[in-house]
């Protein structure tokens, strides 16, 4: 065994929850400086909107809590649950919900034992039960996204000539009580962001209703979610959008060219490298359920010719296909609309997203370790487990070898000790339209990707 499986009782949580969520930031070891500002943003905050919290105390909890939490790349507002054993009823009327929560661990292995924050969230549900076992608090908590899929946009709001940018950090979209701290992109993505939106289709039909005398323009249906909204305009910049476990507002999308940060080893009794196995128990599904040999998008063109072919109901319609006959043993088509599309060379690329969100959701490998941590073999740290990172496989048991996406990890603490469960998948999804990649090596599978393609006008094909 390596010292990823053994149990590690050096690893520290902490729990802390309070009524402000500008008051979490510095956490314990906050400078004056940031404690004070941040209070200043709340108290600022509470009173435009005629409300003031009790208290402003923090409550914290020094690992006496079972918990589980997750992060993945796919999911915005990722859940995470804590239970507060309370035999002598002191947090009865404590960690109540809408409060602030912040989950934190720290290991003197990791990043020199300072304390690192992997949740920052809400409370969602509390629930207190009192049975034969004692006294404790349920609590269900979900980080900060969850207030962009719980909050509608808006309603009526002009998105027609505004920025990203506008909409990330005007009030009427993104609370300042909901603590969440600024924006985080790399500069192309900054760039992008300060541009005009991407109105798609959308926009096209509505400079033609303009040309035509007629005044609209795109706005905000009441009931229509932030998330669905932002998630939109993100897609259109090729980019996903998440909150990351520090309160920052991610514009982002994967990056597969990086050296992988974790390994899994998983070898038989038999074989000579078993010593490196770190691994406790693994689940590995393969599925045909969104995998196709042919995916059609179809686009509709906007204006141009006045004089429609009245025999042709599909005028002015056209597709945008990717073809992989080898995906599949056998023919399988998969045909849809976007309505935001208007030219060829986006159906194109909007067929092989789905193409390609079809091969990320059909494998995924989930591995079970000890720890939340690990120090991969000849490197000089240690890292906590966390997705959107590179990991390394060498499972000679199941056949599984190369380099995979961390999609997901989930990390428990209960009577069993620290474990993480992590999923793996192909690093196959793009934000939106991009490049085609290679998967790893999977023995005894279909082959689903190879390197080469051949282009027309109108599909890309997979090629030997």
């Amino acid at each position: 065994m390596n010292s990823t499986q053994r149990e590690d009782q050096s690893t520290e949580a902490v729990i802390e929850v309070t009524n402000s969520p500008q008051n979490t930031y510095g956490g314990i070891s906050g400078s004056a400086a940031v404690l004070g500002q941040a209070a200043v943003s709340s108290a600022a905050a509470a009173l435009s909107v005629d409300y003031a919290p009790v208290s402003s105390l923090t409550t914290t909890i020094v690992n006496t809590v079972a918990f589980s939490y997750s992060s993945d790349v796919c999911q915005l507002g990722d859940p995470f649950s804590v239970r507060v054993p309370d035999p002598r009823g002191i947090y009865r009327d404590k960690f109540v919900k809408g409060q602030t929560i912040k989950l934190s661990m720290r290991n003197p292995n990791v990043e020199g034992g300072g304390l690192t924050t992997k949740c920052l969230g809400i409370i969602v549900d509390r629930v207190r039960t009192c049975n034969s076992s004692g006294t404790a608090l349920e609590l269900t908590c979900a980080d900060l996204g969850w207030h962009l899929l719980n909050c509608d946009a808006p309603y009526w709001g002009d998105v027609q000539n505004r920025t990203l940018y506008d909409l990330l950090t005007d009030p009427d979209w993104i609370s300042p009580t909901w603590g969440i701290r600024a924006i985080a992109t790399d500069n192309e993505t900054n760039r992008l962001i300060k541009q005009r939106i991407n109105q798609g289709r959308a926009q096209q039909a509505i400079d033609l209703q303009q040309a035509l005398g007629l005044l609209t323009y795109i706005q905000v249906e009441p009931g229509d979610k932030i998330a669905d909204h932002l998630a939109t305009y993100a897609r259109r910049l090729n980019r996903l959008i998440n909150v990351s476990a520090d309160g920052y507002l991610q514009i982002w999308r994967p990056d597969y060219n990086r050296d992988p940060l974790f390994a899994i080893e998983l070898h038989e009794i038999d074989d000579p490298a078993r010593n490196k196995n770190n691994v406790l128990d693994v689940s590995i599904s393969d599925s045909i359920s969104d995998v196709y040999t042919e995916v059609n998008c179809v686009w509709e063109q906007v204006g141009g010719d006045t004089n429609p072919d009245p025999a042709n109901q599909n005028w002015g319609k056209d597709v945008g296909s990717f073809v992989n006959e080898f995906a599949l043993p056998f023919y399988r088509r998969c045909s849809f609309s976007d309505g935001d599309l208007y030219n060829n060379d986006d159906a194109k690329a909007q067929a092989f997203w789905r193409y390609s969100k079809g091969i990320f959701d059909s494998f995924q490998a989930v591995y079970t370790v000890k720890g939340h941590w690990q120090k991969p073999a000849g490197a000089t740290r240690a890292y906590w487990w966390e997705s959107d990172q590179m990991c390394s496989v060498n499972d000679t048991v199941n056949g599984l070898s190369g380099l995979f996406y961390v999609a997901a990890v989930r990390c428990d603490r209960d009577e069993r000790g620290d474990r993480t469960i992590v999923t793996l998948r192909k690093p196959a999804l793009q934000a939106s339209f991009g490049e085609y990649p290679r998967a790893p090596v999977i023995q005894r599978s279909i082959v689903d990707t190879t390197g080469k393609t051949s282009e027309t006008p109108q599909t890309v094909r997979v090629v030997k």
